[in-house]
């Protein structure tokens, strides 16, 4: 167990402002309260152990689902895509956008129960300040750190010419004026920046406690301190076991300024996303998350069930093949796609898709979709004809041979497929039937460039446009598309100074992409979290698929 004599000194601090009724020798209390839907232990099941608990480093769902109760950020966002205060009480803007000043609410602390004993006991809980968002940000551009999210804050001061090797790490533009006071500088105004604060690497670290794990950071039970609504009591993981769990209990510590609701967390982890719907079918987990619709929930009297269309669902082509490097062949494709009608007997799970961004996104607190409407194209067969036929002049064929669409089982009904390629045989005479793989075959042939034509889904990791077509850089994503030309302009993504010029931005981006086909959107698709309706008020992400529990309530 490392030793923390050097928290003695902010325990004093901790002392005379913890408005908890004792400091030394309190205790939790788990008492259920039937009357607000409080006191509740929740249990869910994970797909996959996270990778890491590290902020500034982790990537996958199951990771940041644990962050996100485990943290607290400046700043989060609601499921309407507004921007609200977290760990900050309040935030201002110079009014050139280059200058971030927030005010850190004084009453945020970590805890870290050293003795196991539950109890927040002297030199066991410190106050967050400016300067473990400081440091968080510094770790992120700390080659040491490898984080995968300096990249995103590139329009912090100095960020380029640290990148650049130019400058040391410690000159980013991130500043803590006081204790409770933290300023951002960039080197251009950014109307994302915001946005960029809720995600889970913008989440502090402290950096006495970071040295003290001697390495080890975010990857056990020991080498871990909370800041947010639960700290973790737990985390046991034998990849040959099955009694793999983390369990987390309620942050007494940070009770006072924004209630925590449920007791304790349990996270059962699994291996498969059958394995998570099981638990859910057996009652031995409160919450399922899954891409795949399951008609036996759809009982609004015993399930609340959040369908959220967050997923872009398009056909991509094999770059290596001749045939479907023609854009006649594959725009030919794209028109003879009846996007109107196709979905409609997916029991709401598909819609027609004309665009790339799906219609969930948000853009500064609106849907991004009512700012900028697809632009729909009226189905024309004899059009798409005609266009597929110049392709396969160019081609100098008579006929293309008969393929398959390479599809990922867990990703959608294939059923709904087979409208497009019935469509597809009448206009244009060639065969095309389905290959269905389990997900660990399906990305070891899209890595290998093992198909001709594959149903590809596109979720962008947070609630904003531009992440959604930043998976479409060259470099980004895994299906080879290049174009020099959509790579530029996703640059400038980062220098929108306005939700305006954002907005025209990303529009413009988007039909770029779209006139490449190399993408040919099919399906937005919904993605689900389901409850039994008892619960309420647990938040979902559908983009990072985290969950967040500080607000969940149950009531029987």
């Amino acid at each position: 167990m490392p030793c923390f004599h050097f928290f003695h000194k902010v325990s004093l601090l901790f002392a005379v402002s913890c408005t908890l009724p004792m400091l030394f020798g309190c205790d939790f209390s788990f008492q259920k309260q039937e009357s607000d839907g409080s006191g509740y232990l929740f249990t869910v099941s994970l797909s996959d152990n996270p990778k890491s608990l590290d902020p500034q480093s982790a990537t996958d769902a199951a990771s940041k689902t644990i962050i996100e109760n485990l943290y607290e950020g400046l700043v989060e966002m609601d499921e309407d895509g507004e921007i609200q205060l977290a760990a900050a009480r309040s935030y201002s803007v110079s009014s050139d956008g280059l200058i971030y000043t927030f005010q850190l609410e004084p009453e945020q602390y970590w805890y870290y129960d050293q003795n196991g004993d539950d109890v927040i006991d002297e030199g066991e809980s410190w106050p967050v300040t400016a300067s473990d968002y400081v440091y968080a940000f510094q770790r992120i551009f700390n080659l040491d750190t490898q984080s995968p999210y300096a990249e995103m804050f590139s329009c912090l001061k100095n960020a380029e010419a640290i990148q650049n090797g130019e400058m040391p790490y410690t000159d980013i533009g991130v500043q803590a004026i006081s204790d409770t006071q933290l300023q951002f500088t960039l080197d251009f105004a950014n109307t994302r920046f915001l946005s960029l604060l809720t995600s889970t690497a913008a989440m502090p670290c402290n950096e006495a406690f970071f040295e003290q794990t001697k390495g080890r950071y975010g990857l056990d039970q020991e080498s871990v301190a909370s800041c947010g609504a639960f700290y973790l009591r737990l985390w046991f993981y034998d990849s040959y076991g099955s009694d793999n769990l983390i369990y987390m209990r309620r942050n007494s510590c940070n009770n006072t300024v924004r209630s925590i609701y449920p007791s304790n967390l349990t996270f059962q982890i699994r291996s498969t996303l059958q394995e998570t719907t099981d638990d859910f079918s057996d009652e031995a987990s409160d919450l399922l998350v899954t891409p795949v619709y399951l008609e036996q929930y759809d009982n609004a009297d015993r399930y609340n069930i959040t369908a959220i269309r967050a997923t872009t669902l398009g056909l991509i082509f094999n770059p290596d093949s001749e045939v479907y490097s023609n854009e006649n062949i594959r725009k030919g494709l794209s028109m003879g796609i009846d996007r109107s009608n196709i979905g409609e007997n997916s029991s709401g799970d598909l819609q027609g898709a004309f665009g790339i961004i799906p219609p969930v996104v948000h853009l500064g607190g609106s849907l991004y979709r009512d700012l900028m409407p697809e632009t729909t194209e009226s189905y024309d067969a004899e059009a798409a004809k005609a266009v597929f036929q110049k392709g396969m002049q160019q081609l100098q064929m008579e006929s293309l041979d008969t393929t398959k669409i390479l599809v990922c089982q867990s990703l959608m009904d294939c059923e709904n497929l087979h409208d497009i390629i019935q469509t597809w045989q009448e206009i244009f005479g060639f065969y095309i039937g389905i290959e269905e793989v389990t997900e660990d075959e399906y990305w070891e042939r899209i890595a290998d460039c093992d198909y001709t034509i594959a149903v590809y889904g596109v979720t962008a990791a947070s609630d904003d446009p531009a992440v959604v077509l930043e998976a479409f850089q060259s470099d980004e994503n895994a299906y080879g598309y290049e174009s020099r030309s959509v790579d530029a302009a996703i640059e400038k993504l980062q220098t929108c100074a306005t939700e305006e010029a954002l907005l025209e931005q990303c529009a413009s981006i988007e039909q770029m992409i779209l006139d490449d086909a190399w993408f040919l959107p099919i399906f937005y698709k919904n993605q689900y979290c389901i409850t039994s309706s008892e619960n309420e008020d647990v938040f979902y992400d559908p983009f990072s698929g985290a969950l967040r529990f500080r607000n969940a309530k149950h009531f029987e």
